[in-house]
């Protein structure tokens, strides 16, 4: 990329999301909602241009933009909902880790200061996942419209479940259609480090693509171990909804299933917190992330985040970044 590499030097910025204005193709990239930085460019390859915070009025997390007919869609995620109202009395609903929710707001023109809100999704706090890392795929079939929300992190990973048209709420009876799309144990937290999905319809599948271990450093300001930070997997299926599996067959539900297509190498370290685009000047789809600088002199990751995007090649059935 040319010019400023689109950052932030706190480490709850991350987990990025990248959308194309339709009326003048502009590029717009939010990072972590009202913690993080907004990012223009007209080119993947830059320069960028910082345009201030994303202005939204709840402190949340990990925005995911999907343009319907004429109106882009954010989900993001609040750590600071109180489930007791609700009448939840389980203590970890009152925790950072496993007490988040999902709102959603929509604009017409991607601006900052533009968000309409339209609140939580009301979705039931329940121990097997927390509700955050939301990201839409609307599906065409048979002239139905369906809008299909996947979310979940840690605890027993990916959900999905169906909104509304348009999508500002839960479809009707969506709970009792709540499907477990992925949940990688394959790594140190026995509770399943698996988060971030964003789904991708190519040619005859639905690619799931997840992040799996941690984003972060600890609570002592360090990193676990290169094998045990954010990498990127994928798993893909024919439904929507059900049935993903990774390249050996391995169901990503019940066997820990998910192909590595993105680890830390070189200078890169811990990248995740994906989404997944087909963009024409790129000349095909892209897989965009936040990664950590790492200094390979002194085998030290920064404690800051960056953006970086690479070209996917699906040739072989499976995503490879290039």
């Amino acid at each position: 990329m040319n010019g400023t590499i689109p950052n932030n030097d706190r480490p709850l910025t991350l987990d990025p999301t990248m959308i194309r204005r339709a009326s003048d193709n502009k590029l717009f990239l939010y990072t972590t909602a009202k913690n993080g930085s907004v990012w223009t460019s007209d080119s993947l390859y830059g320069p960028w241009t910082h345009a201030g915070s994303a202005e939204l009025p709840e402190r949340g997390g990990a925005p995911s933009i999907h343009m319907i007919n004429d109106t882009y869609y954010m989900y993001y995620n609040n750590h600071e909902f109180n489930y007791r109202t609700l009448g939840v009395k389980n203590k970890q609903a009152q925790t950072r880790y496993h007490g988040a929710c999902l709102l959603v707001a929509s604009s017409k023109t991607l601006e900052p200061g533009s968000w309409e809100q339209h609140g939580r999704l009301e979705i039931d706090w329940a121990m097997k996942y927390n509700i955050l890392d939301g990201a839409l795929i609307t599906v065409e079939e048979n002239d139905t419209t369906r809008h299909l929300l996947s979310f979940g992190s840690y605890q027993q990973g990916i959900f999905q479940l169906p909104l509304a048209n348009p999508p500002t709420q839960l479809a009707d009876g969506a709970m009792d259609r709540l499907t477990h799309l992925a949940n990688n144990q394959s790594i140190a937290p026995v509770n399943g480090p698996t988060e971030a999905s964003y789904i991708f319809k190519w040619q005859d599948y639905f690619y799931l693509f997840f992040s799996s271990g941690h984003c972060c450093i600890n609570r002592e300001k360090a990193w676990t171990d290169v094998g045990d930070v954010y990498k990127v997997m994928v798993c893909r299926s024919k439904e929507p909804r059900t049935g993903y599996v990774d390249d050996q067959g391995r169901d990503c539900v019940n066997q820990s299933g998910g192909k590595e297509i993105l680890v830390s190498h070189d200078g890169i370290w811990a990248p995740g917190g994906q989404g997944v685009m087909l963009d024409e000047e790129a000349g095909g789809p892209i897989m965009y992330y936040h990664y950590v600088p790492y200094d390979e002199e002194t085998n030290t990751p920064a404690m800051a985040y960056q953006f970086g995007w690479n070209k996917l090649d699906f040739s072989s059935g499976w995503p490879v970044v290039v």
